[in-house]
């Protein structure tokens, strides 16, 4: 029997799992910040889920957001509610517009 070591090269070889886990979590955050409001959300949500017990915690940490947005991305993915690619709020959603208070505009 060939042991998995074998198909290894050094670089791979000298490699300590405190190095990969770096390497995971620098291209899970490059990842997480190139997506939108929604798809952070759902990613968060997901990586919880996939942690178990104590997951949110530990996402909110990690990435800096609030525990209920991955909360509500879980209840998202677990309900299939999925918002249409080309909206990245719902309706209503956002900032509202400049409403003239003074009366001078």
């Amino acid at each position: 029997m060939v042991s998995q070591k074998q198909y290894l090269c050094e670089k791979c070889a000298k490699m300590k799992k405190e190095d990969f886990e770096y390497e995971i979590e620098f291209h899970e955050k490059f990842f997480y910040s190139q997506l939108s409001e929604c798809g952070k959300r759902l990613y968060a949500g997901l990586e919880a889920m996939k942690m178990g017990y104590n997951g949110v915690h530990i996402i909110s940490r990690k990435f800096g957001i609030h525990k209920h947005t991955i909360r509500r991305g879980k209840k998202e993915l677990m309900s299939r509610i999925i918002p249409p690619a080309n909206k990245t709020r719902q309706k209503g959603g956002g900032r509202k517009k400049n409403v003239c208070l003074n009366g001078t505009d």
